[in-house]
């Protein structure tokens, strides 16, 4: 695809799109007739557009998923190429067979629905998985038959093509947040970086929406789960919890735990900010260095320490438009109403990439003992009782440390707050080879699964991150859309979530009534009508 100075490859997608394709124009495509032995060739049968498919399925690949996906499933394939494949596979290739691959680009967001050009064919899909084909064909108005030994593949697949009562389904789920979410909520709220402090709600009355602030210090697991629904929470709140196994040692005279990572790496990043590119520290006063300003500082862990493997020099725009010089630290002001202008020195900001990189500390990665300093055995795994697992919750949450690294990972890096220098590859990791870990207090190596099955107990397990949701870094504008990582540190709601479930487990949570009552009735309203 041939660039246009100042837009993304999205903004060019988008452009080409309305200028060539003609979206949603109504259509009647050629096909060709199927139990014809001697039939003509179909598009498919000669070329494909494989950039511009692989374009578009790339950013369906970050996209949300559609709303008709009622559930996840795993090897779910992008439904954009499977639309490309079966418009290909429907069309008469052209007399110009090179035309073919273009033919199937200038359909592809055309409406094949009005004319129905497509409804006579008939459509197999014999190994259908999650329903992508039957999904797609279906929107082409073509005729979708289905079939999966899997009985999860054919629930979700019936449920994705059922006729349903939005306005039902809309009510349902609303009753459904009102009654599960003050329940759950305990165990999502969080603290955001900087030290942001969500904030808990009690209702005055029985019912009505008058709420009473309470302080920051109330604590919501001093209320009795019954009364849980008169609170409510507004804060930064987890998204998703990042969990590592351990594989005990079967050396004698050790049972070290160590987690089982092939690498210190946690997640890989590249954020977009705004900045002032090729500044210049100059006057009679200035050192001549040349930087960039950045509108805001790009982190995925704001709260980590952070390390600069980038040989380029930056700088971030303090409070008011102040900043310095990162060689010399010179002071610089904007004139007056150049941010109002979106101007510094008479250039506007331009995106800029920024690739970082969390790590996880080598503290951690080592491991820890089966046992505490009283010699009380740490739990972990899903058979132990609470207690040892509080124990051991907090055993791993104090060794844990986080670091951030912006630019080119490289082989080593030095942690600023310990002085640490470790391996950034497989190196920094406890998994010599495959099937395999490194006892972090021995050295010994061994097998996992000879290892797990030795100790005669399940692998333990220990958060060792989270992802969270700001809704006030993302009304700032800050980068990463307002999500953030942070190491789990706290332990109070992992210790509250495995007291809650060792109390309930074996109680009402087991009670057949509780588990399907809701589910049954979220399900009623995708019965077809």
């Amino acid at each position: 695809m041939k660039r246009t100075a100042g837009k993304t490859k999205k903004e060019e997608l988008a452009a080409q799109i309305a200028a060539a394709v003609g979206a949603g124009r109504e259509v009647a495509v050629e096909t060709v007739d199927f139990s014809d032995p001697n039939r003509p060739r179909t598009c498919l049968e000669v070329d494909f557009p494989i950039l511009p498919i692989n374009q578009i399925a790339a950013i369906e690949g970050n996209a949300g998923k559609p709303i008709y996906q009622m559930s996840k499933w795993w090897a779910r394939r992008r439904s954009s190429v499977f639309r490309a494949m079966l418009i290909a596979a429907a069309t008469k290739a052209p007399d110009d067979e090179s035309q073919a691959a273009k033919k199937v680009w200038e359909l592809y967001y055309a409406n094949h629905q009005a004319k129905g050009a497509l409804k006579h064919l008939r459509v197999a899909d014999p190994f259908m998985g999650g329903g992508t084909t039957l999904v797609e064909g279906s929107r082409l108005g073509m005729q979708m038959w289905g079939c999966d030994l899997n009985p999860v593949a054919w629930f979700v697949v019936k449920n994705e093509l059922a006729d349903v009562d939005l306005d039902e389904v809309r009510r349902l789920l609303a009753d459904i947040e009102a009654e599960v979410k003050p329940m759950v909520m305990p165990y999502f709220a969080c603290d955001g970086p900087g030290g942001e402090k969500g904030k808990w709600f009690r209702r005055k009355g029985d019912t009505g929406d008058d709420w009473k602030e309470l302080p920051v210090e109330f604590d919501i697991f001093s209320v009795p789960r019954a009364e849980r629904r008169a609170y409510r929470y507004e804060g930064p709140e987890i998204i998703y919890t990042f969990w590592g196994k351990h594989g005990p040692c079967q050396r004698a005279g050790c049972g070290h735990r160590t987690p089982i990572m092939s690498t210190p790496v946690v997640a890989i990043k590249t954020l977009t900010v705004s900045a002032w590119l090729d500044q210049e520290c100059g006057g009679s006063t200035g050192c001549g260095a040349t930087f960039d300003l950045e509108q805001h500082s790009p982190r995925m862990a704001p709260d980590s320490p952070l390390a600069i493997a980038l040989d380029e020099p930056f700088t971030t725009l303090g409070e008011g438009g102040a900043y310095a010089c990162p060689k010399c630290g010179r002071k610089f002001a904007p004139a007056p109403g150049a941010l109002r202008r979106g101007e510094i020195n008479g250039i506007k900001p331009k995106n800029k990439k920024v690739g970082l990189t969390l790590l996880m500390h080598p503290q951690w990665l080592a491991g820890c003992p089966a046992k505490d300093a009283q010699g009380r055995p740490y739990g972990g795994s899903v058979t132990d009782d609470v207690e040892s697992t509080q124990r051991w919750n907090d055993a791993r949450a104090a060794k844990l440390r986080l670091l951030e690294v912006r630019g080119t990972l490289p082989e080593q890096v030095t942690c600023p707050g310990t002085g640490v220098t470790f391996f950034t590859d497989t190196r920094g990791g406890n998994i010599p080879k495959k099937s395999h870990f490194t006892c972090g207090s021995c050295g010994t190596p061994q097998d996992v699964l000879a290892s797990i099955a030795a100790s005669g107990s399940k692998p333990q397990m220990a958060a060792y991150a989270t992802q969270g949701f700001s809704r006030l870094r993302s009304e700032q504008g800050l980068p990463y859309s307002g999500r953030f990582f942070a190491s789990h540190r706290e332990t109070q709601r992992l210790n509250q979530a495995a007291a809650e479930w060792s109390e309930r487990r074996e109680d009402d949570l087991i009670d057949p009534a509780y588990k399907y009552k809701r589910y049954a009735a979220y399900l009623m309203c995708f019965a077809p009508k």
